[in-house]
């Protein structure tokens, strides 16, 4: 790359600091991590540990900005809107936004917001991160899929590769996405409502039939709205499911354990406004949608 491109990371949780640590030491790319004010001297002051390493960031408040030239947003959904703000004032429509949430209406959102940008999707697909407070616990294992317009996707995933990011573009990406979100309807909700991780769900017929019609649901709405959900798809996803490590404690689960605000809304709230839309029946989405709006 000839020239030092500007990378802001809004997020900086259990997914936005994985790629954000590489791209801190990535000599390509002067990295910021943006944030409200109060939010920034906290983090000024405390750091970000990711497995007991302070990472070197840069924090940086909305007014200190500078113009960005690739936004990687890396919040929940449930504060995605309020979060966009703090980037606001770097923006140009040059820029161009890199969503890696759960879900599949984040690019929606920000391309409401920024029309005049170019807005890829993506998503992270690995191993769980753990997050207790300021300190975040990953083993490494994980992809950033992404796909869209071409000269943005190859303007990001180049700047991504180069840091040493591992980095998929599938050739047909909402497929994929689907895929991933099909995945996380099933294990993200079910160890929510059960509170328990994936060594108890494994071990539990109940529970592991529970993930099989929250992601057979899912799979009937991404049918209806025209995604090419093969046969295969929650064979697959029960695959991943069955071997993942038995310890392992999904966002949703270690959110509910937390006692903040969980994704259900990204999850079973889209799954059931969909359905509603196309006139399908998802009452098991439904029943979690009840029980963790509750909480």
């Amino acid at each position: 790359m000839n020239r030092i491109n500007h990378v802001v990371l809004l997020g900086a949780g259990a997914i936005g600091v994985l790629p954000a640590a590489q791209l801190a030491v990535y000599d390509g790319v002067k990295l910021s991590v943006a944030a409200d004010a109060e939010r920034v001297a906290r983090y000024r002051e405390e750091g970000i540990f990711l497995n007991g390493e302070k990472l070197p960031f840069q924090y940086v408040s909305p007014e200190e900005l500078d113009t960005a030239d690739l936004v990687i947003v890396a919040t929940k959904m449930p504060t995605l809107r309020a979060a966009l703000e703090n980037v606001a004032p770097a923006v140009t429509e040059k820029t161009v936004f890199l969503p890696v949430l759960n879900g599949i209406s984040a690019r929606e959102v920000i391309g409401e917001r920024f029309p005049q940008c170019r807005v890829l999707g993506g998503f992270h697909l690995g191993h769980a991160s753990v997050r207790e407070g300021n300190r975040i616990t990953h083993d490494g294992v994980g992809t950033i899929y992404c796909g869209g317009e071409a000269a943005a996707l190859e303007f990001a995933s180049g700047i991504l590769k180069a840091a040493g990011v591992d980095v998929e573009t599938p050739e047909n990406f909402e497929v994929a996405m689907w895929q991933k979100f099909v995945l996380n309807v099933g294990i993200n909700q079910t160890q929510a409502y059960f509170n328990a991780d994936y060594g108890q769900v494994q071990q539990s017929p109940e529970m592991l039939r529970m993930v099989w019609d929250l992601m057979e649901e899912a799979v009937a709405v991404g049918r209806a709205c025209g995604v090419e959900l093969g046969d295969e798809v929650i064979d697959s996803a029960m695959m991943v499911v069955c071997k993942m490590p038995s310890q392992v404690k999904t966002s949703m689960l270690q959110d509910v354990q937390a006692g903040r605000e969980t994704e259900v809304d990204a999850f079973a709230g889209t799954v059931c406004c969909l359905a509603e839309k196309y006139g399908l029946d998802v009452p098991k989405n439904k029943s979690v949608l009840e029980k963790l709006k509750g909480l």
